[in-house]
């Protein structure tokens, strides 16, 4: 986790630790890489001015999370859409670069790669159907490994709605996905 000296954190060690934690939960809930970067880099300047806020007797990550969620949705709420987007997005080109052929992961085989992909992306499909805050709550559950009490609180909901929402969420997306398995 953190060095801690004198019980203050630095905005070193939080960008160290979680700037790419945070541009991996932001890509999910607005589905495009410029977005997140920039609701990532947002992130930690009000992680920055607000540190000092920050009370060292509670759990850092939800304080944190909750911070990127907030700083997500005024990003949406400011771009007036919500994305639906395909898998696919344009590169410096102009042209479309699919899901499939972003996926690098060196240690495995060609065609494990591409059934991963393919399990991705039909995931990702499938979770972009969902409302947003269900998205929120399967994100940070499946993705950040956060436990319930914790997304509660960054949620700002009860936990047993919380624990309600994931199931929900969790069946609509079983149906899903489902539905667009191969038969």
């Amino acid at each position: 986790m953190f060095l801690m000296t004198d019980n203050e954190l630095t905005i070193e060690q939080v960008v160290d630790e979680y700037l790419k934690v945070i541009y991996r939960f932001a890509y999910r809930l607005v589905g495009n890489e410029s977005d997140a970067s920039d609701i990532a880099q947002e992130v930690m300047v009000k992680v920055w001015k607000n540190l000092d806020k920050y009370d060292p007797s509670q759990n850092f990550k939800p304080w944190l999370f909750k911070i990127a969620r907030n700083t997500a949705i005024d990003w949406l709420r400011r771009r007036r859409q919500i994305p639906f987007s395909s898998l696919d997005r344009v590169d410096e080109e102009g042209g479309e670069k699919a899901f499939a052929d972003t996926v690098v992961d060196l240690e495995l085989l060609p065609d494990e790669v591409f059934a991963q992909a393919e399990v991705q992306e039909k995931f990702k499909q499938a979770l972009e159907t969902i409302p947003l805050n269900e998205r929120t709550i399967v994100t940070l559950h499946l993705e950040e490994d956060l436990t319930f009490n914790e997304i509660a609180e960054i949620v700002d909901r009860p936990l047993n709605t919380v624990k309600s929402a994931y199931r929900r969420s969790l069946v609509k997306l079983r149906s899903k996905l489902t539905a667009i398995a191969p038969k």
